[in-house]
């Protein structure tokens, strides 16, 4: 059962919530490039000074620079393309605003490095700027008096349900368990969002560190009320289906998304394509916290369809979340859609859902031939309407579409590279932008921005994005965050009243636990 109870949550965000231009104008000439380079020098020199030599490293002074360079999850953003002027390994709330401070005041490029899991190059990393990396502090504790879950924020998900599991208690988290808490700020989507929303839907306090390096205190009833609310961003079996399946598949994932009520019930389908094999195979995940005869009735409409395999079994939360794995050391970005669900037995075709799987089998007829591309996968996570339903009740978010929309599914669109390959390919990367622009997609619902092309407005498909336009305004009137780090944009504001995002480095909050 799930019970309300309270997290405190010290967690860092691995990108930032807000915006930040697209291009850092400090790459657009050869001059600004060598001020940026500079600046960041002099910004490394002070940091060292002020937090010491073992806590700020450089590529020549220090044993950790490598592997915190190499933190991240996709080889795009490893040492081989970006190679920071120096790491701050930050070991509290403390050394974060000191860095901060330090980088607000030098007018210094910047990168934040929580789990380090994005597709998005450049999001999590930085070239001729400061990086703080969060790896040194990755540990989490269970307080049963307050029922509470402390997280710091270089922990990933799996090393903290591993920590809870005995505790019998488990946060609405991530569910895959390498990625790590910057999820929170893209949403998170997690095995008990059925029910509970996203995962930021649970917060019940955050502790914001603001770019002038001001530690601030977010709640939903008190002075950053607004701040609080934009930061929102059991049976099992593993299906194969064959492609011959794949039609009447992808009809009972529009209808489930759409139908279903039941918020026990949780659906993820995983389409995978291999290089040089191009053998695609279909994966479903039916997950269901009950009996096997209400997975049954649930799941019914994917179980009427044939499959080549499959394993039912039961699973403990602590089993599902170390059920799916995504490998690492590969260059990858993500593409973006949301489809809305469509009604069974009714005259609504599903043709959506069927061009799209369409366009993903041309881009993988096109570039077959590649030298370069490792695998492509086509995801469908559903957004049930319950969940919606649970992020209102919790206080809303910016990113749910109005009450009462019906369940939709959000897709994801990934390319992974060759181990080896540390450059996207032109024209592999053109084939991209010709899905994003062909790819479906229902007006009026949200990208998820976890699993999007940093090209695709995410923010401006938000339910609440004037509202989140406004919450940055009022929080970063000196535009620091878009000037100087890569992250989403859509939030810019005319030169005369600039405005930008406050880094997301340090909050806590409360989320519902499983027992």
């Amino acid at each position: 059962m799930v019970a309300p109870s309270d997290i405190f949550w010290l967690v860092t965000s691995a990108y930032n919530w807000c915006c930040s231009s697209s291009v850092d104008q400090a790459q657009n000439s050869t001059v600004a490039s060598t001020s940026a380079a500079t600046i960041a020098a002099q910004t490394c020199q002070q940091l060292q000074q002020s937090l010491g030599a073992p806590l700020v490293q450089t590529s020549s002074s220090g044993p950790d620079y490598s592997l915190g360079a190499n933190g991240a999850w996709s080889t795009f953003n490893t040492e081989v393309n970006f190679q920071p002027t120096c790491i701050v390994f930050a070991s509290n709330a403390e050394d974060v605003q000191t860095a901060m401070k330090t980088i607000y005041e030098n007018e210094a490029d910047y990168a934040v490095q929580a789990g380090g899991h994005s597709g998005m190059t450049g999001w999590n990393t930085i070239q001729d700027g400061v990086l703080i990396s969060f790896m040194n502090m990755n540990t989490s504790s269970y307080d049963p008096d307050r029922d509470t879950i402390t997280m710091e924020p270089g922990v990933r998900w799996g090393e903290v349900i591993t920590a809870m599991e005995p505790l019998g208690v488990a946060p609405v988290g991530g569910r895959i368990s390498e990625v790590g808490t910057g999820l929170l700020l893209g949403g998170g989507l997690s095995f008990l969002s059925a029910a509970e929303g996203y995962a930021s839907d649970n917060y019940v306090s955050l502790d914001v560190v603001l770019v002038d390096g001001t530690l601030v205190t977010a709640t939903a009833d008190n002075e950053y009320a607004d701040l609080f609310k934009a930061l929102k961003g059991g049976a099992n079996r593993f299906g194969i289906y064959p492609n011959s399946s794949s039609e009447a598949l992808l009809g009972a994932i529009a209808h489930f998304v759409h139908d279903t009520n039941d918020t026990n019930a949780v659906m993820v389908t995983v389409i995978m394509t291999p290089w040089p094999s191009m053998e695609t195979s279909i994966s479903v995940l039916l997950v269901y916290n009950g009996t096997e005869a209400s997975f049954n009735e649930s799941f019914a409409e994917f179980l009427s369809i044939p499959y080549t395999s499959s394993s039912p079994s039961p699973l403990s939360f602590f089993e599902l979340s170390n059920a799916v794995h995504f490998p690492a050391g590969m260059g990858t970005l993500f593409s973006a859609s949301s489809l809305a669900g469509v009604p069974a037995n009714s005259a609504v075709s599903v043709d959506d859902y069927l061009e799209l799987y369409r366009q993903y089998n041309n881009f993988n007829s096109m570039f077959a031939t590649s030298p370069d591309v490792g695998f492509t996968l086509l995801d469908f996570s559903p957004v049930l309407q319950s969940q919606i339903r649970a992020g209102y009740e919790k206080g809303g978010n910016p990113i749910n579409p109005p009450l009462g929309t019906p369940g939709y599914v959000i897709v994801l669109f990934q390319v992974t590279y060759r181990e080896g390959v540390t450059k996207t390919a032109e024209d592999v990367e053109k084939g991209r932008e010709v899905w994003m622009e062909n790819a479906p997609r229902t007006p009026g619902l949200p990208l998820f921005l976890s699993e999007a092309d940093a090209k695709q407005q995410v923010f401006a498909s938000y339910g609440e994005y004037e509202f989140l336009k406004q919450v940055y305004a009022k929080y970063d009137p000196t535009s620091f965050n878009i000037r100087h780090t890569e992250g989403p944009s859509g939030l810019e504001v005319p030169l005369a009243t600039v405005c930008e995002p406050f880094s997301i480095f340090n909050y806590s909050l409360h989320l519902p636990l499983c027992f």
